[in-house]
């Protein structure tokens, strides 16, 4: 990354606000397929760089949770769409989480295979279809044709379109912003925090006490 990672003991008020939405709850447990913090307590992926303007980041993040947590487009069908987006900008950190997201949307092996070459994937159902579509068209020429556009809002009705339109606008800025700033991956094999436990501050050591013996 081209910036420093944000010290959560040197944070501002606002910073730690946004710091704790990515460090509880939802975001952070079992089930989750991908996390936004590492063991460390380091923010990941987008937040990493939000975390340095909580004044953009704040709306930024309420977009994100309404897109994974409230968006009426079913799940898989979502994750089709935010995969075209990714490997349309070659995002490594989209892809790192949404091949997750998707492979625990159901999603297959094989599934994910055709959308990193953009092909659609076989046995989807008309909506994910539509979507698949519709994502297409509007990564090639930023809108849709009349028929198109009547054959998306038949399937998602007016609402879900504009949810899809806005999903993949976010994905989109998400893709440069995390290009711009050098995002990348975790590595492999780094556990994330336990659900209920307290990411450790960066600079700060453990009491004996908060220390767990081994399994």
């Amino acid at each position: 990354m081209r910036i420093d990672d944000v010290d959560p003991a040197t944070m501002t008020g606002e910073q730690r606000a946004l710091y704790d939405i990515y460090t509880s709850g939802k975001r952070v447990a079992p089930d989750s397929p991908f996390t936004l913090v590492d063991a460390d307590g380091r923010l990941l992926g987008p937040p990493a760089i939000w975390i340095i303007n909580p004044v953009f980041g704040r709306p930024l993040q309420q977009i994100g949770s309404a897109v994974r947590y409230g968006s009426r487009i079913p799940a898989r069908a979502r994750e089709i769409a935010i995969l075209l987006v990714g490997h349309h900008h070659q995002s490594a950190f989209e892809l790192y989480a949404h091949e997750r997201a998707g492979a625990a949307a159901g999603l297959s092996e094989a599934d994910l295979a055709a959308l990193a070459d953009r092909r659609e994937p076989v046995g989807l159902s008309d909506i994910e279809s539509v979507v698949f579509r519709t994502t297409a068209r509007i990564l090639d020429a930023g809108t849709v044709t009349d028929d198109e556009f009547r054959a998306a809002t038949e399937l998602l009705g007016e609402p879900g379109l504009l949810e899809l339109t806005t999903i993949v606008g976010y994905y989109n800025m998400v893709a440069w912003q995390l290009a711009v700033f050098d995002v990348q991956p975790p590595v492999e094999g780094v556990q994330p925090p336990v659900e209920g436990e307290q990411p450790p501050v960066k600079g700060v050591q453990p009491s004996a006490s908060d220390v767990r013996p081994p399994a």
